[in-house]
């Protein structure tokens, strides 16, 4: 691909950020059934969107060889990946207070469901959750995306290298078949190969979208018309399903509706950025967008952090916080323990996260 389709797209790190934000939301809700935000209905988006805009970050200029992009994805990935999932192990308040693994998520290693008495069989299974599933311990489940991502990165290197262009949608096509096909016959694999197959088709056709979406984004009123309509055939499409996660490739009754409702979610979600992009720079429009890139550039910590304090909110003080109205307050307090711990991470335990370290104010920082 020349420099131009590669280089690096203006808004798509406020369309990370938003849609990790998203995510965050969702566990609120999951959490504190009694929050309610509509987040069931972006089920079939949230994730798949993720990773689409993922394939459309792909790049190997910076690579010799697939060594150095595999010592660099391992570095940046794979390593924070078991450190972390490692550390909120550590952190479980299961581990220190067994009576309370009932009120704990519930645990599935492939197809398994294992049955837990002990303290040590839940450490047993987390560490096979960690290295055999692909899905990180229960104190930092988001975390699943980070071993994903690594491992689609590290396949679709190979594709790009050995298969030509023009063929890479077709092997997109058989990689979300095979995955589907695992679904419907109940088949978990080690490392989560299932659900690489299907993060596979988005990642690939994310990465074919980057040139064609940069060169046909300044017509103003066509992209208008285009995120409208993708929005409505998103809503006409979409089936909530509380059961549905790439996570454990359920994937819902409908591959159609499943494949239809994933691409219009994703086109609106892209026109929205893209013309939000053409905004008028005033402040609250560089605040939002800051705010945004923010979440992204910390997304490793936001993902551990945030769902490791819903944890702890649901082990410890469900009855308080699950009642209408009072649901509400989660956010602004996993907001707050959000805010106040990425300066830890970034300043103190960036080794964790393999990134260097930086000062409390760039952090935080919300501007360009």
């Amino acid at each position: 691909m020349s420099d131009k389709a590669t280089a690096r797209i203006g808004w798509i790190d406020e369309f990370k950020g938003f849609v990790l934000l998203l995510v965050c939301l969702y566990h609120v809700e999951q959490s504190f059934p009694q929050a309610q935000m509509g987040m069931l209905h972006l089920s079939a988006l949230r994730m798949s969107a993720f990773f689409f805009i993922s394939g459309m970050l792909f790049s190997t200029r910076r690579f010799g060889n697939f060594k150095d992009y595999f010592i660099h994805k391992t570095h940046v990935l794979l390593v924070p990946y078991i450190l972390l999932s490692l550390l909120f192990l550590a952190l479980d308040p299961v581990l220190y207070n067994f009576d309370l693994f009932p009120k704990a998520p519930r645990m599935t290693v492939m197809n398994i469901r294992p049955e837990i008495a002990t303290v040590w069989n839940y450490i047993y299974w987390n560490l096979a959750k960690i290295f055999v599933a692909g899905k990180s311990s229960i104190g930092s489940g988001p975390l699943w995306f980070v071993f994903t991502l690594y491992s689609v990165s590290l396949l679709f290197y190979g594709v790009q290298k050995i298969v030509p262009r023009r063929f890479i949608f077709f092997v997109s096509l058989a990689s979300l078949a095979g995955g589907w096909l695992l679904y419907v016959n109940h088949i978990r694999l080690p490392l989560g190969i299932e659900r690489d197959l299907i993060v596979l088709f988005f990642f690939a056709n994310g990465w074919l979208c980057k040139g064609m979406l940069k060169e046909n984004t300044k017509k103003i009123l066509a992209l208008v018309a285009a995120t409208i309509v993708s929005f409505a055939a998103y809503a006409y499409l979409e089936v909530p399903d509380p059961d549905f996660s790439i996570m454990n490739n359920d994937l819902g009754k409908d591959f159609r509706i499943f494949v239809a409702s994933s691409f219009f979610g994703i086109t609106g979600l892209i026109g929205t950025f893209v013309l939000a992009d053409k905004l008028p720079n005033i402040v609250p429009v560089r605040i939002a967008k800051g705010i945004l890139r923010n979440i992204s550039r910390n997304a490793l910590v936001i993902l551990a952090v945030h769902w490791y304090t819903l944890l702890v909110m649901r082990l410890l003080f469900r009855e308080a916080f699950n009642k209408p109205g009072v649901a509400y307050l989660a956010i602004p307090v996993v907001a707050t323990v959000v805010i106040a711990a990425i300066p830890l991470f970034r300043c103190k335990l960036y080794r964790l996260l393999g990134k260097e370290k930086i000062g409390v104010r760039e952090s935080l920082s919300i501007k360009d």
